[in-house]
């Protein structure tokens, strides 16, 4: 390894460490309660080092909520591979929202509890939260197109169905699901959460490409 690589290498190391240390720190604590000189403590490390690393807390939290989002499209992507239909998709795709959101409950914190107003939105910071969003999108436009959910309009039922699905996670995240539910299945409560929208009969309609 050349000096130059390991120089890479220790960089990377350092880097990690504050990423993961700021993590903690603002889940635990929220993210205006925290300052640089906070996390470089908790590192044990200088706080005008940090910016060796990153401008300031605002970028910082732009990394980790980029890196959750690239996770999560991973987690998209092998779920597009597997289910021809776009319905099926759209449940397949449920699922794996909700099992990211309880097996990264850190990242799905900072990705969604926090303000847009409190990380950069443009270049680099954003091109996987753009992207995860664009994927969900387009597989509910592509559902929509099927007619099974009537006429209505793809955006409309975007927000909708993320909604729903985002306050589902919060009520198990809370464990008020788990207390209410009188034990229901959670595979068949997101089918009939997303059955809610389709018109009657739809179910099991094939998409009109397939006619």
């Amino acid at each position: 390894m050349t000096t130059k690589d390991r120089r890479e290498q220790d960089r990377e190391k350092m880097r990690r460490r504050i990423l993961d240390a700021a993590r903690q720190l603002f889940v635990k604590e929220g993210f205006d309660n925290v300052s640089l000189r906070r996390i470089a403590s908790r590192i044990e490390y200088s706080p005008a080092a940090l910016y060796r690393y990153f401008r300031n807390k605002r970028e910082i939290l732009s990394a980790l909520r980029e890196e959750g989002f690239a996770r999560f499209v991973e987690r998209q992507k092998r779920t597009r591979r597997r289910f021809p239909d776009p319905l099926d998709r759209l449940r397949a795709g449920a699922r794996e929202y909700i099992g990211f959101a309880l097996s990264e409950p850190d990242h799905y914190h900072l990705m969604f509890s926090t303000s847009c107003g409190q990380v950069d939105l443009d270049g680099e910071w954003a091109a996987s939260s753009l992207r995860s969003y664009g994927m969900f999108r387009d597989l509910v436009v592509e559902c929509a197109a099927t007619g099974r959910f009537g006429d209505v309009e793809p955006d409309a039922l975007v927000f909708a169905l993320w909604g729903q699905l985002h306050g589902l996670v919060h009520l198990i995240a809370t464990g008020q699901m788990a207390a209410l539910s009188n034990g229901a299945d959670l595979d068949v409560l997101l089918d009939r959460i997303i059955g809610f929208g389709l018109r009657p009969g739809q179910d099991n309609q094939q998409p009109r490409s397939e006619r």
